[in-house]
């Protein structure tokens, strides 16, 4: 489609049908739409609708011989160029992400007598991330993982500072020693272990591997 100015002439406010072959002008002051053409006609034409009601020219709309430039129709028309449609948008994903629970403020040491960490059996709680005094009499921070836990050994100081070896060992795993055995909890994963354990001691001494140098 194309949006055409024509002329107000006497011959275009008369039109009642036909070809119009006469519309010559050099004063446009009327817009219209052109909307069609026919070029197998004896007089190939445009077929333009305008705007003054079905009452005026072919039910409001009047045809216009082409190729002679009938009412300008080669020169001042106007139209828009309609792109294709804009790109689709990418979909939106929501990813929700879990915080990671809190780390265990405790682990749960289980001395054993035998080999196997079942008899003679005694557990001790003590805080994690806290500075710990152990039986060789240095000091040492545990921190509780996933699967193991790791110990933070300070073997000249009985205030975790100074030279220091860390370790790890695994969690829910008895651990054979040269006298007895030991096994290590953290947090509630030692409930269901601790019922058989002999007794239950409260913020003793931690005893590390390692030894005072």
């Amino acid at each position: 489609m194309a949006r055409l100015p024509l002329p107000s002439t006497p011959a275009g406010m008369t039109y009642t049908g036909g070809v119009m072959t006469s519309c010559v002008s050099e004063q446009l002051d009327h817009g219209v739409l052109l909307v069609g053409y026919n070029d197998s006609a004896a007089v190939p034409y445009w077929v333009i609708k305008n705007s003054w009601t079905t009452q005026w020219g072919e039910d409001g709309y009047i045809r216009i011989a082409k190729g002679s430039n009938q009412c300008l129709v080669k020169e001042e028309a106007s139209s828009a160029v309609v792109g294709g449609p804009g790109p689709t948008p990418e979909p939106t994903t929501t990813t929700t992400t879990s915080a990671p629970g809190p780390s265990p403020s405790y682990f749960v040491q289980m001395s054993c007598t035998d080999a196997a960490c079942i008899v003679g059996c005694e557990n001790v709680t003590l805080p994690t991330g806290q500075c710990l005094l152990t039986t060789s009499g240095v000091s040492a921070i545990v921190t509780c993982g996933a699967e193991t836990l790791t110990e933070e050994v300070f073997l000249t100081s009985t205030h975790c500072s100074g030279p220091s070896v860390r370790s790890s060992v695994p969690l829910n795993k008895c651990n054979r020693l040269l006298r007895g055995s030991v096994e290590f909890f953290c947090g509630s994963s030692s409930s269901g272990r601790l019922a058989d354990v002999d007794r239950q001691r409260r913020y003793q001494p931690y005893h590390s591997r390692h030894r005072r140098l």
